[in-house]
């Protein structure tokens, strides 16, 4: 007979984000794949990105605003995203695969409190909506979740954090709004002014974690905080940290085939310029460790790159990043 426990399910593991964070990086020396985790729509995850994609493309409007043919529109993507992460989640734990999702932590943001953050508190009124979760007859929400999901969702699962310094990331981001991305990731207004305001903050992430923080008992190693340098620099910190979720240190993989040319040329343009890098090396690439950065020197290079408006924003915004960064990190997974 099998025991309850078998038939227990396995613990849902969250792999929260920002863009440019290395998270493919770090998803691919996971190697989940072999490691019997189900399968997630793009590189590991990304069920949010359709949705965000549709908020972001309204940012410049506030909320209050916006047609009903806009809400509605923002609405179903919102909702049809979380129905197909639920399902990936019922199916997964129906054929006892494992659930390993990434997600950058933005893209779940709930449209209020990007507009609040965007416009100012004049923009928004009355209180945030809430996505219907299966099995939640009564959700709440509390002051930290500033997501369009309820609590109760929230909290079943195991979150781990990864960031990256922000004078790394936010110059990567900066690039990849003047790339050629696509019809479905063009926007007039990045490619002539760079990150829009909700992509140039730490808030929705640093908040999401404070949540966890708070959900998790004060002994408990959760959340889980990642450091894109460790990864790159200490290939024993991500085998210390694979049994935390449920994969085994024995199958990861610091090396890999190079994607063929003419495999990239196929890809989406969105994908070529997100996984390029890493597409076209075998290993880690030493030279995008962050290490001991000096700001005032690198914002120099910035102005001199990107001219000397973009230059001075990419200094105020990685500037106004550092206290959450610093926050974070400082809670940081180690190995002693």
């Amino acid at each position: 007979m099998t025991r309850e426990a078998d038939r227990k399910p396995k613990r849902r593991f969250w792999l929260l984000t920002s863009p440019r964070t290395a998270s493919n990086l770090l998803v691919k020396i996971l190697n989940l794949d072999e490691q019997g985790v189900r399968p997630g729509p793009m590189r590991g995850g990304y069920f949010f990105l359709s949705a965000a994609l549709e908020r972001l493309n309204r940012l410049e409007t506030p909320i209050g605003a916006w047609t009903k043919e806009d809400r509605e529109v923002v609405n179903k993507a919102h909702q049809t995203a979380f129905d197909a992460l639920q399902d990936y989640v019922e199916a997964a734990e129906r054929e006892g695969q494992g659930v390993f999702v990434k997600e950058h932590a933005s893209m779940m943001t709930d449209p209020f409190y990007e507009h609040k953050y965007t416009h100012g508190d004049d923009a928004v009124s009355g209180e945030p909506g809430m996505l219907v979760a299966r099995g939640v007859d009564r959700p709440t929400r509390s002051p930290l979740n500033l997501t369009a999901l309820p609590d109760e969702f929230l909290k079943t699962w195991h979150p781990t954090f990864l960031i990256r310094h922000p004078a790394v990331m936010l110059p990567s981001l900066y690039r990849t709004t003047q790339a050629d991305l696509g019809e479905e990731f063009g926007n007039k207004r990045r490619r002539e002014e760079g990150p829009l305001k909700p992509e140039t903050t730490m808030k929705w992430i640093r908040t999401l974690y404070e949540f966890y923080v708070a959900h998790f008992p004060e002994d408990s190693p959760w959340p889980v905080v990642l450091d894109a340098d460790d990864i790159m620099k200490t290939p024993e910190l991500v085998a210390k940290y694979a049994p935390l979720v449920g994969l085994d240190p024995a199958k990861l993989r610091f090396s890999w085939e190079r994607v063929p040319e003419e495999q990239l040329k196929a890809m989406p343009k969105a994908s070529q310029v997100m996984t390029g890098h890493i597409s076209t090396t075998s290993k880690i690439d030493p030279s995008k460790v962050a290490g001991d950065i000096d700001i005032d020197t690198e914002a120099a290079k910035w102005r001199a790159e990107f001219g000397e408006k973009a230059g001075r924003n990419i200094e105020k915004w990685v500037r106004d990043m550092m206290p959450d960064y610093l926050a974070m990190h400082s809670k940081r997974l180690r190995l002693d």
